[in-house]
């Protein structure tokens, strides 16, 4: 079975491909299943599969508007790593994230959203304050939200912490 660390360096290689200006991408063939689960933003531009440049299937892909954890995200990412056993769960941020901006104004301006948004915010500002962070940029938010929202899958999930303390899967924060 793949350990963590290799899966990482798989989909980091992969990463470093595309970011070469000499290099090409070169797509790994699909192994059946996928090797890694990614938890991102809905508002990335691009999917996980061009990021780290792997073949399509090779990741399972859980997207939410700002990372927001639900039921049905817990559920997946347990199914991702109790059934599929995928060996890694990336939470991958991205630059300019329209979800960490709402975030952001609503703790500038102490104003919340308006409808589901308001989760988006609440669970960012909650990142804010659990990682200390200073609030001054979008990015400084990004990088405090997405740690957060990786500890808080270990936290709101059994199955995750369990494989997790057993050394068979990891979790990676990135943006």
């Amino acid at each position: 079975t793949a350990k963590p660390l290799n899966t990482w360096n798989r989909l980091r290689e992969g990463n470093e491909r595309l970011a070469n200006p000499g290099g090409s991408p070169r797509q790994a063939h699909s192994t059946g299943h996928p090797i890694a689960a990614v938890f991102r933003c809905a508002d990335a531009a691009q999917t996980s599969e061009v990021i780290f440049d792997q073949s399509l299937g090779s990741v399972l892909n859980v997207s939410t508007l700002g990372h927001v954890i639900d039921a049905g995200v817990l559920a997946t990412m347990e199914y991702a790593v109790g059934t599929l056993e995928v060996p890694l769960i990336v939470v991958l941020g991205h630059q300019e994230c329209s979800a960490m901006q709402i975030a952001l104004q609503a703790w500038n301006e102490a104003i919340m959203p308006e409808g589901a948004l308001r989760a988006v915010a609440e669970q960012t500002m909650s990142s804010i304050v659990r990682r200390g962070c200073t609030a001054e940029s979008v990015d400084s938010v990004t990088v405090a939200h997405i740690v957060d929202t990786g500890l808080a899958l270990l936290e709101h999930s059994p199955v995750i912490s369990r494989r997790v303390d057993a050394g068979s899967c990891g979790i990676v924060c990135v943006t």
